[in-house]
Parts: structure tokens; C-alpha cells; sequence
């Protein structure tokens, strides 16, 4: 056998001889949700004591369809506690049969217990960012109770709870006020640029998800520090343009109306000449239609059609007005990005603020915001109205 020979067979066994570092697929425990909270009755000096809960996939269950009375669940919750993220989940790889895997974590849950203590939550999000296996699209929300309690439910609809809740995230064309969902790579760079920002807030009720406005956090300590509600989530939603549907109830002589949103654009102009009086308008144009009304006036009279239209643009004004008197008045931060705006289009300007812009001298809460909005009705429904006037 000549040397050349050899040399091409040694070459094909190296190359047909497989991944050196694979694992085989039955060997892994798919880990899909996690929910971080802190230990109770824990000393004052020592170390948070965090308890982790990971929802595993069990893919005996997978196949069986929703609601078929089977026992036989298609996920598992398994806890573990430690002062380390990292400790606890080789800790929990001695304790189960498979070693946790978390290439396709969808959600992470974080108690707001957790939340509200200082440096806890950036050290959270570290270990999610830092690890390369897992994937920045992973989402996060915010607990008002246990975090474990949201792995717990049981939804009718979907086999694993993290996948039926990160499914309702997705929802956002159907409520004004769902806040966008947090991915771990938006939180990222909110950790590296120190703004502030919104994580949405949840609770669980009646084996259901529900989104109850967002939790804000204060962007140079990454602490929560307040609350919004759902209706200061649609004026967030508004000013920020990330409004691609829902809707909004009026009274136009004294009988409910529903607008539905179709389309929304905001332009933010801040007029910076004088740092110590910094102007910001914001114009919202809003496009939409008639989803229900009562009453038996006639969509096709352009009086009243002009005056619906002057009520919804009312509306629009007074939802976020009362979140930028939210912002300014009561947690006194800037979650709206104005700073970046101001950055990018005034930065001379901004060297000279940006130390006290919402930090000591609070430049933001004692800036004047002014809102206009314009809304338009595009269509009123099959009809123009559904009671006849002249019937009984």
C-alpha cells in the first residue's frame, strides 16, 4: 500500500467519525419556562437564597390531545434553591434524569419580589445573556405573585402552560394595552445603554395568564421601581408607535361606542433651545373604524360622524396624558426613549442634561409635553346603524 493511499484512509476515518461532542437527543431534558423567586424567611446578611423553577418537557404527553383525561402531563415543574443561578442548575442535573438543556427556553419569569431588590435582577438576566446556549429571542415578564405559580397553570388549550402564555404575548393586534413582550436581547441592550424601561406584568387566575400593564424598571439600577396599568400601557404603546391594533371605548350622547384601532403613527419632536425648558410634542394620527355602538343616530350624518371622530382623538389625548403625568409626577423617569430622541437629533444638547435628565435636577419631570392626536373613522360596518329610528 503506497503512503498516498494511507494518507486518504486516515483522512476518511477522521472524517466518518462523528461529532466527538455529541449528545444524544434522549439524554437531554428540554427545558421551555423557567421562573426565578427568592427563598422566605431568609437572614438579613447573607446571600439571596433563589429558588428556580424549570417546566420540562415530557414528550410521552406531547402527542396526546388537549382535555382527553389522560394522566399523563406533557410537562414537569422541578425546583431547586441556591445562592447561585449556575449552582442550581447543576445541582438539579444530579437530581433528574436528564440534564437540563435550554436551547429552546421560551420564557423566563421573574417574581416581582425579585425584581424590586437592588442588583438582583441585572445579576438574573446575566447567566441567560452569557450563555451561549441560550437564544435571545427568550422572553421575560414579571410576576406580581410567586413566579412558580405561572408554570403552574393548567390552560384548556395548549398541552404546556409556556407555550399557551408566550402564544397570548403574541396577541398584541387585539388589546391597546399589552405591553410588547420583552425579549432578552432588548433587555440586553437596555442593561448596556442604563435606559429605562417596561417589562410586561402578569398574575395567574383561574388556570389563566393575565396581563396586567408592565413593570417599570429604572434604567441605571435595573430595579423595578413602579407600575403601570393597562390603560398607561396603551398611552406607552402610543408614544412609542408600537400600537398595532385594539381599541378604545367613548361616549358620544351618553351611548357607548368602540373604536377599533387599524392604524397608528406617532412623531415625537422635541424642541431643545433652551435646556432648562425642554418642549417635547407628540402628534398621534389614528385610523379606524366602527366596531359597536348604541343608539339611533346614522353613521352616514357627517355632523356626528365628526363628532365621534373629535371624541376618539379626546380619548387617545387624555390615555396618554395621564401616562406621561405617570411618568413625570409619579416615578419621575423617562421609559418613553425621549432621551434617545434628544440624543440623536440634539447632542450637544444632551451632554449638557444627560447627567440630570431623570437623575437629580430631573430635567425630564419638569419638561413640558404637549399631545395632539387626530383620529379618523375609515369605516362604520355593514351598516350605518342597526335600530331603525322610526321603530319601536
Amino acid at each position: 500500500m503506497n503512503k498516498r493511499l494511507l494518507i486518504h484512509l486516515c483522512w476518511m476515518m477522521l472524517l466518518l467519525s462523528g461529532c466527538w461532542d455529541e449528545n444524544d437527543i434522549e439524554e437531554r431534558g428540554f427545558v421551555i419556562g423557567t421562573a426565578i423567586d427568592l427563598v422566605e424567611d431568609q437572614q438579613a446578611n447573607d446571600n439571596p437564597t433563589f429558588e428556580m423553577t424549570n417546566q420540562f418537557v415530557v414528550p410521552a404527553g406531547i402527542g396526546l390531545p388537549t382535555g382527553a383525561g389522560s394522566e399523563k402531563k406533557a410537562f414537569t415543574n422541578l425546583s431547586e434553591t441556591g445562592e447561585s443561578l449556575f449552582e442550581i442548575i447543576r445541582l438539579m442535573s444530579t437530581a433528574v434524569g436528564r440534564a437540563p438543556y435550554f436551547e429552546h427556553l421560551k420564557l423566563i419569569v421573574v417574581s416581582e419580589e425579585v425584581a424590586r431588590q437592588p442588583d438582583l435582577f441585572a445579576g438574573i438576566m446575566d447567566i441567560f445573556i452569557r450563555d451561549q446556549e441560550m437564544r435571545r429571542e427568550m422572553r421575560v415578564v414579571i410576576s406580581e405573585e410567586k413566579a412558580q405559580k405561572i408554570l403552574e397553570i393548567d390552560p384548556k388549550t395548549e398541552n404546556l402552560p409556556v407555550m399557551y402564555i408566550t402564544n397570548v404575548m403574541e396577541n398584541t393586534t387585539k388589546l391597546a394595552g399589552l405591553v410588547d413582550p420583552a425579549r432578552i436581547g432588548e433587555i440586553h441592550e437596555h442593561l448596556l445603554e442604563s435606559q429605562s424601561y417596561v417589562i410586561p406584568r402578569v398574575f395567574s387566575s383561574d388556570d389563566k395568564i393575565v396581563f396586567n400593564g408592565g413593570a417599570v424598571f429604572h434604567g441605571e439600577s435595573n430595579r423595578m421601581v413602579g407600575t403601570i396599568s393597562l390603560e398607561e400601557a396603551a398611552g406607552l404603546n402610543l408614544i412609542k408607535n408600537k400600537i398595532e391594533g385594539g381599541y378604545f371605548k367613548i361616549e358620544v350622547d351618553n351611548k357607548l361606542m368602540v373604536y377599533e384601532l387599524k392604524r397608528v403613527k406617532s412623531n415625537i419632536e422635541i424642541n431643545a433651545n433652551d435646556p432648562d425648558d425642554i418642549n417635547i410634542e407628540i402628534t398621534i394620527d389614528a385610523e379606524g373604524n366602527i366596531g359597536e355602538m348604541f343608539g339611533q343616530k346614522s353613521l352616514l350624518d357627517k355632523a356626528y360622524l365628526s363628532k365621534i371622530e373629535r371624541k376618539v382623538s379626546e380619548r387617545i389625548e387624555q390615555v396618554v396624558n395621564n401616562t406621561i403625568k405617570k411618568a413625570q409626577e409619579d416615578l419621575k423617569l423617562d421609559f418613553f426613549g425621549f432621551s434617545e430622541i434628544l440624543k440623536r437629533k440634539h447632542y450637544e444638547i444632551w451632554n449638557e442634561v444627560k447627567e440630570n435628565w431623570d437623575e437629580g435636577d430631573n430635567i425630564f419631570a419638569n419638561s413640558t409635553v404637549k399631545v395632539k392626536a387626530d383620529a379618523i373613522i375609515r369605516t362604520t360596518g355593514a351598516t350605518d346603524r342597526v335600530k331603525d329610528q322610526g321603530s319601536e
